[in-house]
């Protein structure tokens, strides 16, 4: 008895051993990890097969069903889910293969994304089979549909505000949304939440950011931007933009220039003076002149045709200035003044001029000045200087023979007078006697003086 239990137990053992051989599977699949909606995927299993034993059957599966199964002697494909009937392609199999492999068309999303798996049975007993099976994930491009908006809708400087994100499509898997404040990327201060859209497929994304206006923000662009989750090529950033339009108060006088570049202008100038303030909305301007006539606009056109100094001030406000603020220039008219053109004719500083009977000058060490002008002029100014040179000696002539005459009766002495041209001044060289020169005698040789001097 105890030696017939001993055999059955070891028969079994050697059963087990050499006859009952469970499959061992090696999955492989084609593709990214993510597969592109409407795309085609590849899935191939891989098994080892106990001596002596042939394949029987192989099934396909998606989740539970079956959706393509094939069986020996044949192995004619047989599809089974309506769904994916004309979109799956089933390899070539023989009762010898080791390998199968599956081709999925026009994947679908979500339809399409489920966990696949195999089943293979051999001819050995019915334990005799095994499973594989991984999942299928598919991706989609992202959207280009990205909004943002504010809260307030009116921004005013100084104010707590958000800005809101939306994109009704992320892509699948979710893409990951960003902020950037020009070209500068934030990266704290707001939230992102995502969810499943009613495709059952892509998602949506919403995410806010908190921001303090300053008027500085007036005109900066945020933008928000949605990178996809997944490496497949094809796919690409999505960005939103939104450009804050804040609203500030004047808070300073304008500035006021002038198109002359100055505040100085002469008589009849025609210019403008220009005026300029920062807030939002845009200022308003009205300019007070000196005559108290007040003109709206940032620019003041102005002709004055008199001198002295003028008054003006421009006012700058908006809708949340409570005060206008002022800026005051004084423009001063100056006397318009006359340019004249003249000409002159440079010579050397010393010249040294020669004069000839020719009509040039030579003049040396400056240049010479060839003019007939000239040799008159000098030739009149020397008759004149010889003129007056003649009329002082006949004066200082007759002066000395009347002094003679006086003389006559007191002394029969005469004077010689001795004229000097050099300075025209005479001196009494010499008194002596001269017969000759007598009251008597001087009357009879000139007969002009015809008065006898007084005794």
């Amino acid at each position: 008895m105890g030696d017939r239990l001993h055999n059955i137990v070891r028969a079994l053992w050697v059963y087990l051993v050499c006859c009952h051989q469970v499959l061992t599977f090696d999955v492989t699949k084609s593709g990214q990890t993510y597969i592109r909606v409407g795309s085609q995927i590849t899935m191939t299993c891989q098994w080892t097969t106990p001596a002596g034993e042939d394949l029987l059957r192989v099934n396909w599966r998606q989740g539970s069903t079956i959706i393509v199964t094939s069986i020996t002697p044949n192995f004619t494909p047989e599809n089974g889910a309506a769904s994916i009937k004309d979109r799956a392609t089933l390899g070539t199999l023989t009762t010898s293969s080791t390998s199968t492999s599956i081709t999925l068309t026009g994947l679908q999303c979500p339809g399409d994304i489920a966990e696949y798996s195999c089943d293979v049975q051999t001819t050995a007993v019915d334990d005799s089979r095994g499973t594989a099976s991984f999942n299928v994930n598919l991706f989609d491009f992202l959207g280009n549909n990205i909004t943002i908006t504010s809260s307030p809708s009116q921004l005013k400087a100084g104010q707590h505000a958000s800005l809101t994100c939306t994109t009704s499509n992320i892509g699948r898997p979710p893409g990951i949304m960003k902020w950037y404040k020009g070209s500068q990327e934030i990266t704290t201060g707001f939230t992102q939440q995502t969810s499943i859209n009613s495709d059952n497929c892509t998602y949506n994304g919403v995410s806010s950011l908190s921001i303090t206006l300053t008027s500085q923000d007036n005109g900066v662009i945020y933008s928000c931007v949605v990178e996809p989750n997944s490496t497949v090529i094809g796919d690409s950033t999505k960005q939103g933009r939104y450009t804050l339009d804040v609203q500030y108060p004047v808070r300073q006088g304008p500035r006021v220039t002038s198109s002359t570049g100055t505040f100085t202008v002469e008589q009849g100038t025609t210019f403008t003076l220009n005026c300029q303030a920062s807030g939002n909305p845009s200022p308003n301007y009205v300019w007070t002149s000196p005559d108290n006539t007040n003109t709206t606009g940032s620019q003041l056109v102005l002709t004055l045709s008199n001198t002295g100094p003028y008054l003006y001030t421009c006012f700058a406000t908006n809708s949340l200035t409570t005060t206008p603020l002022p800026t005051r220039v004084t423009v001063t008219v100056q006397e318009k003044t006359t340019t004249s053109t003249t000409t002159s004719t440079t010579t050397s500083t010393t010249p040294v001029a020669v004069a000839s009977s020719t009509d040039t000058l030579t003049c040396t060490g400056g240049k010479g000045l060839h003019s007939t002008g000239v040799l008159v002029g000098a030739v009149v100014a020397a008759v004149v200087i010889t003129f007056g040179v003649a009329v002082a000696l006949f004066v200082l002539y007759h002066r000395s023979m009347v002094h003679r005459f006086r003389k006559n009766g007191q002394s029969a002495d005469t004077v010689e007078v001795d004229v000097t041209e050099g300075n025209n001044e005479y001196a009494v060289l010499e008194r002596k006697p001269d017969p000759d020169h007598t009251y008597a005698a001087l009357q009879g040789k000139m007969t002009s003086f015809n008065t006898p001097p007084r005794k």
